[in-house]
């Protein structure tokens, strides 16, 4: 008794409790704090979350989406492709997938080919496939930004400039969204096709749509004759 009055409220419910202090009591709840650890870049907790729901989890769709929301983690923010490309395998694996656990494995799939493996030709491919699928149109800004990128660095530039440019036309895609897309059509523009009056003309529509990029474009613009 004495033992247990000197510890602290904290100390004691750990030990009353096999679940972590910072859980979520259910699994929405635990997907959602996992969502705001991330964002705050908590990652490890936001990784005890996502771990969590997983535990929680009553079917293989709310599995997936846990497994793929840990796999984003360790591809985005952990940069550890070896992890990131086995919970996104599988989640691709699993049998039942709603479109919102699909691309976001997907999307993590991705990122692996594209830094770990540089395939971008792979990457291309899983990029496809993920803006293919349906009510997935919250995501296809970033999918396909990547994608344009996957295109320039394989060295296809005329089809990077056009996904760039397909990005701007999203009605899901907002202003700042669109202005990466222009500023990526001026690199692209400037530094593989040489084209100094296109790349102008970008670099200035991407100022005027994301105002935080004018100093990266200043920069680029220095370069240019």
């Amino acid at each position: 008794m004495k033992i247990i009055q000197s510890m602290s409220l904290f100390a004691l419910l750990s030990l009353l409790t096999a679940t972590p202090l910072f859980a979520g009591m259910n699994y929405a709840i635990s997907l959602k704090m996992g969502d705001e650890y991330r964002g705050s870049g908590d990652f490890d907790l936001a990784l005890e979350e996502y771990g969590t729901a997983l535990t929680q989890a009553s079917n293989d769709t709310e599995k997936g989406l846990a497994l793929a929301k840990k796999a984003i983690v360790y591809a985005y923010d952990k940069k550890d492709y070896v992890a990131a490309k086995n919970l996104a395998q599988q989640t691709l694996d699993m049998g039942q997938l709603e479109a919102v656990a699909r691309v976001t494995a997907l999307d993590a799939l991705a990122q692996c080919q594209m830094k770990a493996d540089q395939n971008y030709v792979a990457a291309a491919a899983t990029l496809e496939e993920a803006t293919k699928l349906k009510g997935v149109d919250w995501a296809l800004p970033f999918l396909t930004l990547s994608l344009g990128d996957c295109y320039r660095f394989s060295g296809d530039f005329d089809k990077a400039v056009k996904v760039f440019e397909s990005v701007t036309r999203l009605e899901s895609a907002d202003d700042a969204i669109k202005g990466v897309a222009y500023l990526n059509i001026g690199q692209t523009e400037q530094y593989s096709l040489q084209n100094s009056s296109a790349a102008k003309k970008a670099y200035k529509k991407a100022a005027e749509m994301n105002p935080g990029l004018q100093g990266e474009v200043d920069g680029h613009l220095s370069k240019l004759p």
